[in-house]
């Protein structure tokens, strides 16, 4: 069974709540390395999770958010999954903050107008 786009769009939004959660905690244990890393592992989880329900999501319902950048979501996608040995932590952080907050933004004005 596939999921609806307002599902689509949930498994969204509670991906980034995730990652400001693991962020909060890198942020609060900064000192350990050790909470780094899994922090960082938990955002790239997460910017994957993002990323297929982006790539699952009908064009029509992106055509009405033209301000976010769809594509580069789903390759960031493509890059955890298959070339994670190119990952840099500067460049997923890079995620966190004002692009997810957009995201954020675009996902809840999506689904005010979604009906399924």
């Amino acid at each position: 069974m596939s999921r609806s786009e307002r599902h689509r769009l949930g498994d969204i939004l509670s991906a980034v709540e995730a990652i400001d959660r693991a962020e909060a905690v890198a942020q609060r244990h900064a000192e350990d390395d050790g909470v780094a890393e899994v922090a960082l592992a938990a955002t790239q989880f997460h910017v994957f999770t993002i990323g297929e329900a982006v790539k699952a999501l009908p064009r029509e319902v992106k055509d009405r958010q033209p301000d976010v950048p769809w594509s580069d979501i789903a390759r960031m996608r493509d890059l955890i999954a298959h070339h994670y040995y190119k990952l840099d932590a500067t460049i997923v952080r890079a995620t966190i903050g004002g692009p997810l907050d957009r995201l954020r933004a675009a996902c809840e004005a999506l689904l005010a107008g979604t009906t399924d």
